[in-house]
Parts: structure tokens; C-alpha cells; sequence
């Protein structure tokens, strides 16, 4: 009865060993750009018809320095640019629906945004090519 016993806890241990990995896998492979570090407050771009407000934050802390992007929407926000590495960003409302942060131009209703830390050509395949595109459909049309 006390091997029983062991055996049962070795295999429950074992479970929430594989459990745990497989989360912290999903977690570093899978990231969610609504949950980014606050940071201070750099830069606030308003959009041509006012309705809009893009916020550029820079994030420091023990990992290093980055970026991050915010559209305040009335009382509606969310993130929308996240970049590692850098401190300096040059931000822009192209027109009411698109802004050019770091020369990548964005949808600010998106809510999926740009994160340096996902895979584009592995999970996304062609939405930053097709970003692009847009842009410079908006451009040609100017």
C-alpha cells in the first residue's frame, strides 16, 4: 500500500512538472501585448480628427530598455507597438486609422499590433508584408 502511495505521488508530481513547462513554453512562444510594463510617458500624438491619442512609453528595467505604444480611445485603450532594445522612437498619425511608429506603419484599431517578440513568419505569416502593403496604398492615394 505505501508504493502504491509513492508511485502516485511520483506521478502527480510528474504531472504538474509537465503541466508547468508546457505553460511556460505557450507563455514565452505566445505572447499577449496587452499585458506590457507601464514605463514613462515620452511622447502623446493626437489624431487628425481628435478622436484618438497615440501614447509612447519608454519601459527600464533589470532586462534591459523598449518601447511600448498605446491608443486611448475615449475610455477604450490598448496596446499597440512593443520594441526592445531601443529607447528612441519616432511616432506619427499618418491619417485617423493608421500610425507610423519606427517607420512600421499600424492599424491603431488593431489590437494584435507589432511585438518584436512574436515570430511573424512562423504565427503571423505576411501581416507585417501586408501592413506594408496598406501603407503604401494610403500613401499612392495622397
Amino acid at each position: 500500500m505505501r508504493n502504491i502511495g509513492f508511485k502516485l505521488l511520483y506521478v502527480i508530481t510528474a504531472l504538474v512538472v509537465i503541466v508547468e513547462l508546457i505553460f511556460a513554453v505557450k507563455g514565452g512562444l505566445f505572447t499577449n501585448i496587452a499585458e506590457l510594463p507601464t514605463g514613462s510617458l515620452k511622447s502623446s500624438n493626437v489624431s487628425p480628427s481628435g478622436e484618438k491619442t497615440l501614447n509612447i512609453y519608454v519601459v527600464k528595467n533589470n532586462l534591459g530598455v523598449a518601447v511600448r505604444g498605446e491608443i486611448l480611445n475615449g475610455d477604450d485603450s490598448h496596446n499597440i507597438f512593443w520594441q526592445t532594445g531601443i529607447d528612441e522612437v519616432e511616432a506619427l498619425w499618418l491619417n485617423d486609422n493608421t500610425v507610423l511608429i519606427n517607420e512600421i506603419p499600424l492599424n491603431a484599431d488593431d489590437t494584435f499590433g507589432y511585438d518584436c517578440r512574436r515570430g511573424y513568419s512562423l504565427f503571423d505569416e505576411g501581416s507585417l508584408e501586408q501592413n506594408f502593403t496598406n501603407f503604401r496604398g494610403v500613401n499612392e492615394e495622397e
